[in-house]
């Protein structure tokens, strides 16, 4: 994945303050917006499929209750999405991975960030052969903590990772992102300056989780930041206005 100088838009969950988090509504908002990456998050279902979910379990962010590693993917399609964002969403669904690239469609870079590896690596390995089955390895990567990163790295050296280990310590992150051959890695709030800059005499692109007001963002980008998440995108469009 190419690396750009002009700092990028990412979408957390999609437009995720004003649709269904991590649902195609959300992320086709976002795309219409003209953001230039949309995040979202992975696990796998018990019988194999990657689904589109942040929690472990689906009861925040729909009208039922379950582990989705404990649950078919038909159980799983089966619950609303919509509902707890509102009666006006009603009928939305839990989108599965394959979903998610035919609505972005190329149109947009992906975060994709894999909350767990899944049993020897399934999920990573599927993400990994998918993107290159569908020729995205120039517009997407996998997020991901030390086990994500391993199977990674192991199974396809050529999908881009981004390093989340270690972000309760930019420094250590820093080193981690460089163990594990990591192009990028995602920064916390507590990132400074001079961890910015350290990441990129090493080479790394500097992504950010969150901001959500425009000054703050700016704040973020003389810091030396490539790419913010935000679940606030609208918000942020007159980042590069100036």
């Amino acid at each position: 994945m190419s690396t750009e100088t002009k700092t990028r838009l990412c979408a957390h969950r999609g437009l995720s303050h004003a649709c269904p988090e991590n649902t195609l509504p959300a992320f086709s908002a976002a795309i219409a917006l003209g953001v230039e990456e949309i995040e979202f998050d992975l696990w796998l279902s018990q019988d194999g499929v990657p689904v589109v979910c942040h929690d472990p379990k689906l009861d925040r962010t729909t009208d039922g209750v379950g582990v989705v590693t404990e649950m078919a993917w038909a159980d799983v399609r089966k619950l609303d999405a919509g509902v707890p964002s509102g009666e006006l969403w009603a009928g939305i669904r839990v989108p599965r991975f394959e979903e998610v690239l035919d609505c972005a469609d190329g149109r947009v870079a992906l975060n994709i960030h894999i909350k767990d590896p899944g049993p020897d690596g399934q999920l990573v390995k599927m993400v990994c052969d998918t993107l290159k089955t569908r020729g995205l390895l120039d517009s997407a990567y996998i997020a991901g903590m030390a086990d994500v990163l391993t199977v990674s790295r192991a199974h396809a050296p050529d999908v881009e990772r981004c390093c989340l280990a270690g972000q309760n310590a930019p420094s250590e992150q820093i080193e981690l992102a460089i163990e594990y051959e990591c192009k990028r890695l995602q920064f916390s709030r507590k990132v400074t300056a001079e961890d910015a800059a350290r990441a990129h005499e090493a080479g790394l692109v500097n992504n950010l989780f969150w901001s959500d007001e425009l000054e703050d963002a700016k704040a973020y980008v003389v810091m030396g930041i490539d790419v913010i998440l935000t679940n606030r995108a609208n918000l942020l469009e007159g980042l590069f206005a100036e």
